[in-house]
């Protein structure tokens, strides 16, 4: 045998798979760095995620909170500026109503590093993008387009993205949350729910489309899962579940009045304190823990 053409075959070999091996981690890495992760998705009717046991009650895991929120929404698509409805001028009056109203308030009793949550939530109105949305698959996409189209973010803004996709998955919604430059912010997808039974509130109110309806009940699952546990921190169970997760479609009463005189057939949002106290609503697991303030 000659021991030196051995000895450089072996070393091409080596080399070799160390740079497959290499190239193997560096595709395994960028595919599961493609953004933040979802936070809290609103599940589709019927999809029940699998829970740990221990306490129903929520634990703080040692970050922030959104003391108080500026809030603006983002309509992305094609077809916002020619078949919106009613669901621009809708989202309007209800991101202007739930600052300050009692269902905003049901989440104030939890805190983090930085202070109280508070009702304290002002908007800032919306823009349109008429440009080609992306689906929810990548948080990393629908970072990019809040950094696009938000002139000036700020480090407790939320910022809502609606996009005119049919829903392609099994959840109506998330949060989650990145960084515009240097300034962290908080954000959250929406699919288009118009004629989606499985994400249907089935709401009575008067004068509103379902399409409108259905993003406006999801809307205040991920807005009140945003102020509570922002960067994935805050507050949830011990099976991962946020205050919107754990009262997701549990309706108390056929409407909730917000600060504006506006109604919604809105979900619960979990309260520690109510369920401890046996004064809130049940979820769908029968913890009497759900609060909407009505």
């Amino acid at each position: 045998m000659n021991l030196k053409k051995y000895i450089v075959s072996s070393f091409v070999l080596v080399s070799l798979a160390a740079v497959l091996s290499l190239t193997a981690q560096d595709l395994a890495n960028k595919k599961d760095h493609q953004g933040p992760p979802i936070l809290g998705p609103h599940w589709a009717k019927g999809i029940h995620p699998a829970r740990s046991g221990g306490s129903p009650d929520m634990t703080s895991h040692g970050g922030p909170v959104l003391t108080s929120t500026t809030a603006q929404a983002i309509f992305w698509g094609t077809s916002w500026a020619t078949s919106a409805g009613d669901k621009i001028t809708g989202m309007d009056n209800w991101y202007e109503g739930f600052g300050g109203s009692n269902y905003a308030k049901t989440s104030d009793e939890y805190s983090g590093t930085n202070g109280q949550v508070t009702a304290t939530v002002s908007y800032g109105g919306h823009f349109v993008d008429g440009t080609k949305a992306s689906g929810g698959g990548s948080t990393s996409a629908i970072l990019a387009e809040v950094c696009k189209v938000i002139p000036n973010p700020v480090s407790n803004g939320y910022y809502a993205v609606y996009t005119d996709i049919p829903r392609k998955g099994n959840y109506c919604a998330y949060h989650s949350w990145g960084s515009c430059g240097s300034t962290q912010v908080q954000f959250a997808f929406f699919w288009k729910l118009d004629g989606d039974a499985g994400c249907d509130p089935e709401s009575a109110v008067a004068g509103e489309s379902q399409g409108l309806a259905a993003i406006a009940n999801v809307s205040g699952h991920e807005l009140s899962e945003a102020r509570t546990d922002p960067r994935g921190t805050g507050w949830f169970d011990s099976s991962g579940a946020e205050n919107g997760d754990k009262c997701a479609w549990t309706f108390n009463v056929p409407y909730v009045t917000f600060r504006n005189g506006t109604r919604w057939k809105t979900q619960g949002e979990w309260s520690n304190q109510a369920y401890d106290s046996s004064t809130g609503y049940p979820n769908s697991s029968g913890q009497h823990g759900c609060l909407d303030g009505h």
